[in-house]
């Protein structure tokens, strides 16, 4: 199967509308798509906490940035961990819950997701959050460590 995306290739104005027609095959699709690039792209910049038992459910508030654009709806959101050393090996983390406080006198926006960590093999995993409508958000640099620690030993 072969499929083209040519309008991908070409140089393409921010906020710029672009309509395309999808080829597999050499046979075009029936319907045209049209996409609407982003000017900017909105991210998340915390996880809390960073770091979490391998074998423990634990819940991570991940903060958003206040601008994002749209209400908050857990049913939006997808959100998922990737293994850094095995990219196959993905964990998926349920959304709980969201927060979405809009900004008022002296007190700045506040817009989070609380999501349900189900354990994983130990390791480092980037975390990928996804938006129904919005789509992926930047999250570079956000990661989660699962790792086992002594906290204490008696006598």
């Amino acid at each position: 199967m072969v499929c083209t995306t040519g309008l991908f290739t070409n140089p393409t104005d921010l906020s710029a509308t672009v309509t395309m027609t999808i080829v597999i095959n050499n046979i075009p699709v029936s319907n045209s798509l049209s996409f609407t690039m982003k000017d900017s792209v909105i991210g998340s910049s915390a996880l809390s906490p960073n770091s979490v038992s391998p074998i423990l459910k634990t819940p991570i508030v991940v903060t958003l940035d206040p601008l994002f654009p749209l209400a908050l709806s857990a049913s939006d959101f997808t959100v998922n961990a990737t293994s850094l050393t095995n990219s196959t090996y993905h964990r998926y983390l349920n959304v709980l819950s969201v927060v979405d406080t809009p900004a008022s006198v002296g007190v700045a926006a506040v817009k989070s997701l609380r999501v349900m960590f189900g354990g994983a093999l130990t390791g480092t995993f980037r975390i990928k959050i996804r938006h129904a409508t919005y789509g992926l958000l930047d999250t570079t640099g956000m990661n989660l460590i699962v790792e086992s620690k002594v906290t204490a030993v008696s006598p």
